[in-house]
């Protein structure tokens, strides 16, 4: 048992968790005793005349109160339920894991006998007495522990912990999000995997809702509750009284998200701990009303409806849970007929519509309700239940649920019923799927007979495969692809040029249109490319996949594999690897986006390459204005005077005579190449954050404006890519303007960046990356104090204009309040 043991927590069980020393050892003493405690309990449970109150009662009771502290109290009870959970949760799916295995192997009688088979159907399906076909809920197997530690506890301290523990979890495990697969073409199927965590999200919730019920039910258990006048009495002397557990909101929220396959199930098993009062009390009436409507309208939907926002599996587990809710004998039958009066069955769709009365009272307690309108994805749509979730929670039918009888009235609900197999009825038209199933249920089955040393090894094979096959798409095939496609687009341009497009909007000026143009070329080559690229992936890499996966599995199975064995296990490891490889593919290779990006780089280096498109050459040239290389010196040489003095001398005419010259140089100078021009904009940029830092007061309204007049200019946005202003919050810069140690630098910079961000030349969305390359780094506690003062200029009056603009600058918000809270030494080092 100890493998299966809560683990040490170190971020909740640490020392700094309790109160005190002594309250924190004495815990360590109540851990070991409970295992204590478990282990007598395996060991003797079974053992005859063995008695759990006589061996373990004053056990539990002493242990509980060496410490009656709130926090030791609350630290057991979430032992309790984490431990609750791994011996009657985990330990389940191993041994479920062998009866999976037993049910193939009667499945294969099918072919060995089919006569025998059909007598043992036979028997299966022969009407029980009614009294063995109500199955009352339970405490089978280790859970008899637990139950037993409850009840012979006797310390209503422990149980409110406990109470709060379970609601929590079971809160927490009801808000579990579960979407579709994303390599299926059908968006209602899921992968094995979400499978099996929707199986133990629900077996967990169902365990902890059994539980909690039991817990809350416990002190109003009688044997007197079947007379009426005492009934009367108990209801009205606690029908005041509201659970701790909303139900109405979970059910209503349930309903709302279409999660009802989630909750029903785990407020049905809560409901049936309930005693005959509680359930005749008027919260729980409203509950099994609600339940008994969900009920007939699930057994009158039509699911050939193109609309169905409910899948035939979930409709089989709500009807199967609520049949054999409402069949328990603590479940008020007598109001039925009253609740089908009151109700006509329409479609479950009108139940979305929440009730005006049970809204404004959910926000009168507090309690927040959700929209139809927030969903995502619907998980009662999802083909997510299968045979094991309906043998967990239909305990009287298990897999036999018979899914044609949706006309059955509960009034006349018959306990001698003819029961036909449910996978007669579902998945009618998805053959395919069923065959898949069938091939997966055939390969447990190989496993089965093989050492487990068979399977790691398929597996291990079937994932490296499968990475060295995506490594040969991506540096043969994709390489490949791209120079071809960079080819063809070279050709379509030069095409473009020679037909006189090129001159056309140079004559223009107006270098967006023929971008736009060519962006119709280029979408349309990178889509055909992407299905060219995926037919290569199909034709050549299953031989190659093939291939190494026999070699891979020759040379790693034992040299006494049976031939036989080898091939069988190379085609399931063969299976496994392009599931995988196509799964990369269906990710990555989408739309020809592989492709974009090359020819975007393409398509700038060939406007920057022919004189047309450049608006500056069309320009007469000016032999008076300052050449390139002057002022390039004489913007370094007031660089240099910042330096040196701190630029004492500087005057506004000097900072605006230098700014007027570089926007003459680059407007008027038809001699400027493209490497002196990024060179002039880097300076400017270096020289308004040096102005910024050390003479703010010359960085003035005026001087900002020539610099944005400048920067703004259509060749500065032919060079967008290299411009100097995408990397204006760098850290580079960052340590250039913290080093003059000006508190008022930082709402100058960001003001001035604002400014940037309203006239379009600088993209919210790259100062944002910018923002969070700057997250990532260490940085000294003033600085971050600094970054959060200069961000919340940024973003004061700033107005978005879309709903994305709105995001980035809520995101922008959320950054200057974390460098504003964050608290560290600069000296932190993180480890590597």
């Amino acid at each position: 048992m100890g493998e299966l043991n809560v683990c040490f927590q170190i971020d909740t069980d640490n020392r700094e968790n309790f109160p005190s020393v002594a309250a924190f050892q004495t815990f360590k003493n109540q851990r070991d005793s409970f295992y204590e405690i478990f282990r007598i309990w395996e060991k003797n449970h079974s053992v005859p005349g063995w008695i759990f109150q006589i061996a373990l009662g004053s056990k539990i009771r002493t242990m509980l109160t060496l410490h009656n502290d709130a926090i030791n109290y609350y630290h057991f009870a979430r032992l309790f339920k984490s431990q609750l959970l791994i011996s009657c949760i985990q330990n389940r799916q191993q041994t479920e894991v062998e009866d999976d295995e037993s049910i193939s192997v009667l499945k294969t009688l099918k072919n060995v006998n089919p006569k025998k088979l059909d007598q043992l159907q036979k028997r299966l399906v022969t009407p029980q007495p009614s009294k063995n076909q109500i199955t009352k809920p339970s405490f089978p197997g280790v859970q008899e522990f637990f139950k037993d530690f409850i009840l012979f506890a006797f310390n209503p301290i422990f149980y409110v912990h406990l109470e709060n523990c379970l609601i929590h979890e079971i809160m927490e495990l009801n808000d579990t999000q579960f979407n579709n697969s994303e390599i299926e073409d059908s968006e209602t199927i899921v992968d094995e995997r979400t499978q099996q965590n929707f199986i133990t999200c629900l077996s967990s919730l169902r365990l902890l809702a059994k539980v909690l019920g039991f817990l809350i039910s416990l002190p109003y258990r009688s044997e007197s509750n079947n007379f009426k006048e005492l009934i009367a009495t108990q209801v009205e002397i606690r029908s005041k009284v509201v659970p701790a557990i909303n139900l109405h909101v979970c059910l209503h929220n349930a309903i709302a998200l279409g999660k009802l396959s989630l909750t029903v199930p785990w407020i049905a098993k809560y409901l049936a701990m309930m005693d005959t009062v509680s359930l005749r009390l008027p919260y729980y009436k409203q509950i099994l009303e609600l339940l008994y409507y969900i009920y007939k309208a699930v057994n009158h939907f039509d699911f050939s409806t193109s609309d169905s926002f409910i899948s035939q599996q979930t409709a089989v587990l709500l009807k199967s849970t609520l049949s054999w809710l409402f069949e328990l004998p603590n479940v008020p039958k007598d109001l039925y007929s009253m609740w089908q009066k009151i109700y006509k069955v329409r479609e479950l769709r009108s139940l979305k519509q929440p009730d005006k009365y049970h809204e404004q009272k959910y926000m009168l307690l507090g309690e927040s309700t959700v929209s139809v309108t927030s969903t995502k994805c619907s998980l009662d749509k999802l083909d997510i239940i299968n045979e094991r979730t309906l043998r967990i929670c239909c305990p009287l039918v298990g897999l036999n649920v018979s899914v044609s009888n949706s006309n059955t009235n509960l009034n006349n609900y018959n306990s001698n019923k003819h029961i036909t197999p449910v996978s007669s009825q579902l998945h009618k038209s998805a053959k395919s799927a069923d065959i898949k199933h069938l091939e997966l249920q055939l390969e447990e089955a190989f496993f089965g007979g093989q050492p487990a040393s068979t399977r790691k090894t398929v597996d291990f094979v079937s994932e490296r495969v499968a990475s060295t096959c995506v490594k040969h798409i991506c540096n043969t095939l994709l390489m490949a692809s791209r120079e071809t496609n960079l080819n063809i687009f070279r050709e379509i341009l030069e095409k473009k040029k020679i037909e006189g497009q090129l001159e056309k909007f140079g004559e223009q000026r107006n270098i967006t249109d023929f971008k736009a143009i060519v962006t119709t070329d280029m979408n349309t080559l990178a889509t055909n490319m992407s299905k060219e690229l995926k037919e290569q992936c199909e034709i050549s890499i299953p031989g190659i996949c093939e291939l190494r996966v026999t070699k891979c599995i020759e040379s790693l199975l034992a040299e006494d594999s049976l031939t036989p064995v080898k091939e069988i296990c190379a085609k399931i490891a063969t299976r496994l690897a392009m599931e995988r490889i196509h799964q990369w593919i269906q990710s990555h290779i989408v739309g020809g986006s592989l492709f974009i990006k090359d020819m975007e780089v393409e398509l700038n280096r060939f406007l920057r390459n022919n004189a047309p498109l450049h608006p500056i050459e069309e320009k007469k040239h000016n032999p008076n204005v300052m050449s390139p290389t002057t002022i390039t010196d004489n913007l370094r040489e007031l660089i240099w005077v910042i330096l040196d003095n701190g630029g004492d001398s500087l005057t506004i005419t000097i900072v605006s005579t230098i700014l007027d010259n570089l926007y003459q140089t680059l407007n008027e100078r038809a001699d400027l190449l493209v490497g002196p021009e990024k060179v002039l904009y880097s300076l400017s940029t270096d020289f308004a954050l040096f102005l910024v830092a050390y003479r703010s007061d010359l960085f003035i309204p005026k001087v900002q404006e020539k610099f944005i007049t400048v920067w703004a200019m259509n060749r500065c946005k032919t060079l967008e890519s290299d411009s100097p202003i995408h990397r204006i919050l760098s850290s580079r810069n960052v340590m250039l303007l913290a080093q003059p140690e000006k508190e008022e630098v930082w709402t100058v910079f960001g003001k001035f960046i604002n400014k940037l961000i309203e006239k379009n030349v600088l993209d919210i969305n790259s100062f944002s990356d910018q923002c969070v390359a700057l997250f990532r780094q260490n940085w000294p506690v003033p600085i971050l104090k600094h970054l959060s003062k200069c961000l919340m200029e940024v973003i004061t009056d700033f107005k978005a204009s879309d709903e994305t603009t709105e995001k980035v600058k809520y995101l922008l918000g959320w950054i200057a309040e974390t460098y504003n809270e964050i608290e560290f030494c600069s000296d932190y080092n993180p480890i590597d």
